[in-house]
C-alpha cells in the first residue's frame, strides 16, 4: 500500500469501523463478522486510500473463504451511505477508497502512485464558488484531486525537478 502525507487533523476526518458498521446497521444491514472484518480492514489502511483488492487481501487473513465480491458490494454499500467515497484516479487501474468523505484535496504522485491527504480551509470556498458561478448544486464535496510528483520521487531523481507529464515513471 501506498504510504500517505497527511497535512491537518486527519484522525477527526476519518470514521471508525464501529461508525461504519453503525451506519450499516441503520441502513438495514446485518452486522457479520465479515463485514466487520472488512470495515476494519478499511479503518487500519484508511490512510493508504485501499482498493478493494488490498481489503480483500487482508480480510482473507481472517476469512480465506470471502469473495472479492462480498469486499467490493460491502464498499459499495458503504458508498452509497456517503461514509467511504471513491476515489477514481486518472490512470490506475483500480478505485481507491477514502474514509474521509469533508472536503479536501487528494494530491497524487504520478510516479508512486502516493496520495496525499491535504486539509485546507480554501477547498470548501473553492467548492462553493464553483457551485455559485456555474449554476450547479454540488452534490459530492468530499475531494478535489491534483497531480503530481512527491518530494520523494523528486529526491530519487537526484535533481529536484518535477517530471513532466508523459515521462516515463522510474521503477
Amino acid at each position: 500500500m501506498n504510504k500517505t502525507i497527511v497535512t491537518g487533523p486527519p484522525a477527526a476526518h476519518s470514521r471508525s469501523a464501529v461508525q461504519l458498521l453503525a451506519a450499516l446497521e441503520a441502513a438495514g444491514k446485518r452486522n457479520t463478522a465479515q463485514r466487520y472484518a472488512i470495515c476494519r480492514a478499511l479503518e487500519k489502511h484508511a490512510a493508504d486510500h485501499p482498493t478493494v483488492a488490498e481489503i480483500y487481501a487482508a480480510v482473507r487473513e481472517s476469512f480465506p473463504m470471502i469473495s472479492q465480491a462480498t469486499v467490493y458490494n460491502t464498499l459499495q454499500t458503504l458508498k452509497r451511505l456517503g461514509v467511504v467515497i471513491e476515489l477514481d484516479i486518472a490512470n490506475h487501474d483500480h478505485i481507491h477508497y477514502d474514509l474521509d468523505v469533508t472536503p479536501h484535496v487528494n494530491v497524487v504522485c504520478r510516479h508512486c502512485e502516493n496520495i496525499a491527504d491535504l486539509h485546507m480551509r480554501t477547498v470548501t470556498s473553492l467548492i462553493d464558488e464553483a457551485a455559485a458561478r456555474s449554476g450547479f448544486q454540488i452534490q459530492r464535496t468530499a475531494g478535489l484531486i491534483l497531480y503530481g510528483v512527491c518530494p520523494d520521487c523528486r529526491r530519487r531523481r537526484g535533481d529536484g525537478r518535477a517530471a513532466q507529464e508523459g515521462e516515463p515513471q522510474d521503477a
